[in-house]
């Protein structure tokens, strides 16, 4: 072969070698195909058993996921993947909160439960023939349900059991709201008529037992706990609050001939903060425009009586009292004021008292009374601003106390000066007084206090409470009926 036709020949092996769909021969082909085939064989088996199976066992639903149970930090329920139907419990500072996954409807269990044990030394109590009776008590034992509906709706449910020496087992709450136009919300139902600072503190909040005696005396003619109210509007903001509610009689109240009706209104708003500091300013006024009746007349008598206890309640005498005046409307306006700085807090406000006789030409008595109070946490925690209520809530324990030694939670120290007078043209002791005169006494009250938070849900507390009362008896021989009294009394607190 000439040396042009080996060439040729060797090109054309290469053409052929590299022309597609051409491929050199690969002994490992033939064991890929043999696999491919065994697969194949397999995946037509499965098919088979699956029908198989289920010719002989009809096919369910698969059943619904479990629910879940988490536990979380956050104060309310926060939302999840999955749906509105699958269920959660959040466990939040010790309060359990049902909640579908989408924290559209929620249902958290509540519980206020505070016992009382006092201790009463009297001076003078045989000129005023008041004898108080130590002893102990449950201030509150509440229970009950709260939570969101579909979003936009709002329910509490709570029952008091307890009894605050007069009261008697009562319903707490019991009321519906709105909260699609916010930050405008519709209430109705039974409630606390929003009124102040310390009047918006949460029971389980407060720095001592019990308010301070002149924001106790605005909240139980149109307010307080168990007030039935007709319709409440407010709107809040993290720096402002607004409310006004056209409230009813209490649950708890005797049945009159017409009940009464008032209009209580509250502005307060947070001038000042940053990241030590809170300053809140409040302004309140109640206008009871429909005293109960007492008799079945058009005309009838329509008496209210200006009475309060010596901020404690484990006896429930209450020591100051006007006594029942015939009237027809009566006036409440109060200015408060509120600011934390890092650990301290202080706290104050001034409260005035009207009332407008009913068909009299004798002057209309005016009444008074101010406090101031104040903390120290010594352990460094703060009291925090409550933005839902422009209020000020209890200091968190940064190290919760327990056997071990690596906590001792938050220890608060708490002072308090309050008067309230519920005089008016009094005079003297042993002397007739004119007749539009009210005796119905001046208390000047001293406490002093110690708080313990061992735990966010747990509260300790022992306040010690001085109190001077003058107070002149309103029939003859209009002696002097006051005494000092000196209360020490001891707090056991549970609440979530």
């Amino acid at each position: 072969m000439t040396h042009r036709r080996r060439l040729h020949a060797v090109l054309c092996a290469a053409t052929f070698l590299v022309s597609p769909g051409v491929a050199l021969a690969d002994p490992r082909d033939d064991r890929i195909k043999a696999l491919e085939q065994k697969l194949e064989a397999l995946g037509a088996e499965i098919k088979a058993l699956r029908a198989e199976q289920a010719a002989e066992k009809p096919a369910q639903a698969a059943p619904a996921a479990p629910p879940r149970v988490t536990a979380q930090a956050a104060v309310a329920p926060q939302p999840a993947a999955g749906g509105a139907g699958a269920a959660i419990l959040n466990v939040a500072n010790g309060r359990p909160t049902f909640s579908t996954a989408d924290g559209a409807t929620t249902l958290s269990i509540r519980t206020l439960l505070q016992y009382d044990m006092s201790y009463f030394m009297q001076s003078g109590r045989s000129a005023s023939g008041t004898d108080l009776a130590s002893g102990s008590n449950f201030r509150r034992a509440r229970i009950g349900v709260e939570g969101k509906l579909f979003g936009d709706w709002f329910y509490s449910f709570l029952y008091d059991m307890g009894s605050g020496g007069t009261e008697v087992a009562k319903l707490a709450d019991a009321y519906i709201q709105y909260d699609g136009f916010a930050p405008f919300h519709i209430r109705t139902g039974s409630f606390v008529s929003p009124q102040g600072i310390e009047d918006q503190t949460g029971s389980g909040d407060l720095l001592f037992l019990e308010r301070a005696a002149s924001t106790d005396l605005a909240r139980s003619l149109a307010g307080g706990d168990g007030r039935k109210n007709f319709l409440n509007i407010f709107a809040q903001s993290t720096d402002y609050y607004a409310s006004l509610t056209w409230s009813g009689a209490k649950n708890a109240d005797p049945l009159t001939f017409d009940q009464q009706q008032a209009l209580v209104a509250r502005l307060s708003g947070r001038v000042y903060k940053d990241s030590d500091t809170n300053v809140v300013i409040s302004a309140n006024g109640s206008h009871i425009f429909k005293i109960a009746d007492t008799a079945a007349s058009p005309a009838g008598p329509s008496a209210i009586n200006f009475q309060n206890s010596p901020e404690n309640t484990v006896d429930g005498t209450r020591l100051i009292s006007t006594g029942a005046i015939n009237a027809s409307r009566a006036l409440v306006y109060g200015l408060e004021t509120a600011a934390n700085h890092r650990n301290f807090y202080i706290q104050g406000g001034y409260y005035g008292y009207g009332i407008t006789r009913r068909a009299s030409t004798l002057s209309n008595p005016q009444f008074d009374g101010w406090y101031v109070q104040g903390s120290w946490v010594m352990t460094g925690e703060t009291r925090p601003y409550v933005a839902a209520t422009s209020t000020f809530g209890s200091p968190r324990a940064a190290h919760p106390f327990n056997f071990k030694g690596e906590g001792i939670g938050a220890w608060e120290l708490t002072a308090r000066f309050s008067v309230l007078d519920l005089n008016y043209k009094a005079g003297l002791a042993g002397l007739t007084a004119g007749a539009d005169a009210v005796r119905g006494g001046r208390q000047e009250g001293l406490t002093v206090g110690v708080n313990w938070y061992p735990i966010s849900a747990v509260r300790f507390l022992l306040d010690f409470q001085h109190l001077d009362i003058d107070h002149i008896a309103p029939a003859t021989p209009f002696a002097q009926i006051g005494q000092k009294v000196d209360i020490t009394t001891a707090r056991a607190q549970l609440a979530f």
